[in-house]
């Protein structure tokens, strides 16, 4: 058995904890603080919840320059969450709104410049039949490790609005172990022969036209599924839509679910997306965020609400995988990064857009005709989807 594949999967397993504690801070924490610490106003929280997918906008020159400097990704990873880290101290001892939005973003910023090249680690180390399963056990400790702290959390915070540095430190540390165990795990240095400069990736979306039209397509997809996000959190804890959940109930709803979802589902996924047809499994997944976003916006009751949250959390087990490795199926092993950091700067132009769009529909109307939208939008990518299941490229 490969050494290095043992070593990745070794030390991935060791980060996934620690990487769950990241993900429940950015996507519960760190918004519901400025609303209810900072009373922040909707362009301030619109930049929270925008954070990760503007730091998806750099990932091109972030590969670009790893690949310059002949750096090895995962020593890149390890400088990422280490900054992070470094972020959240000064975030945890901010006293204004416009200084721990600025921190709190570039945290974020900084740990989402991890994703294409951790997808190199996995292309290099893992063969393409395993990929799938090989993230399973890390996705699944993610989740795990993500429910007692969002609960505890929650506990927290209803205790004292102010304990919420308490919940950075516990962050700021888990960005550290994070940054220790990508440290430990083999990769080869990265070369522009293989990655290329920002623009020369950029053309793929018009010079690999299955590529560009199935960035297309996710363009749409990624809105529907983003301009809902944040509205779900205002929706429970804003009094004016007639639940305002206490933080307890909000961390509960927003990660507690949805994570015992992901890993209920997860080994599920992973196995479908190694031997199903990509359409196939992406528009399965697309059917359980419809239904999430309908359970959850169509009722004010606590037991809908949670069927919604646990069907988005179900969908979630295997978006992240196809969403990690999907660009694997139709790129070449050498260029998966570039691919990648192509699929993840879309995924952050739509993430950065999307929070202020559903944030300015929600001014307009109601948290209904956010998730109105959301799921047409759903409903034409998977359309579009579709149009291209028989082409060749998915069968090589």
């Amino acid at each position: 058995m490969d050494s290095n594949a043992e070593q990745t999967y070794r030390y991935d397993k060791l980060r996934a904890p620690f990487y769950g504690i990241l993900e429940a801070g950015w996507s519960a924490f760190a918004l519901v603080i400025a609303i209810r610490y900072f009373e922040a106003p909707e362009k301030f929280k619109a930049l929270i919840a925008g954070a990760w997918s503007m730091g998806f906008l750099l990932t091109p020159v972030t590969l670009y320059l790893v690949a310059k400097l002949r750096k090895e990704p995962h020593l890149a990873c390890a400088l990422m969450f280490g900054t992070s880290a470094v972020l959240m101290i000064g975030a945890t001892l901010a006293q204004s709104l416009v200084l721990y939005t600025l921190l709190i973003m570039l945290a974020q910023i900084a740990t989402a410049q991890q994703g294409p090249l951790m997808l190199q680690i996995y292309a290099e180390n893992y063969s393409a039949k395993e990929r799938g399963s090989r993230m399973t056990v890390p996705f699944i400790l993610t989740a795990i490790c993500a429910v007692p702290f969002s609960y505890f959390g929650g506990l927290l915070l209803d205790l004292s609005i102010e304990y919420y540095r308490i919940l950075f430190v516990i962050i700021m540390l888990a960005a550290v172990a994070a940054a220790f165990a990508v440290y430990r795990m083999p990769s080869q240095p990265m070369s522009t022969e293989h990655i290329g400069n920002p623009w020369q990736n950029f053309s793929l979306i018009w010079e690999d036209r299955l590529f560009g039209f199935l960035c297309g397509s996710w363009m749409l997809l990624g809105f529907g599924n983003l301009i809902t996000l944040p509205i779900r959190i205002e929706y429970l804890a804003n009094p004016l839509y007639g639940i305002n959940a206490d933080n307890t109930t909000i961390g509960l709803l927003i990660v507690v679910v949805p994570a015992i979802a992901r890993i209920l589902g997860t080994k599920l996924w992973g196995r479908l997306f190694d031997n199903m047809h990509l359409i196939s499994t992406r528009n399965l997944l697309n059917i359980f965020f419809i239904l999430s976003i309908g359970f959850f916006f169509f009722s004010t009751n606590i037991i809908m609400l949670t069927v919604g949250m646990a069907f988005l959390g179900f969908a979630m087990g295997g978006g992240k995988i196809i969403w990690s490795l999907w660009v694997t199926k139709i790129a070449p092993d050498h260029k998966a990064s570039s691919y990648m950091s192509i699929h993840m700067a879309l995924t952050g132009l739509r993430g950065s857009v999307a929070p202020f769009i559903g944030y300015w529909i929600l001014s307009q109307s109601a948290p209904i005709y956010v998730a109105m939208a959301g799921m047409m939008l759903i409903l034409v990518s998977m359309a579009l989807f579709e149009v291209v299941r028989s082409h060749p490229r998915f069968n090589a």
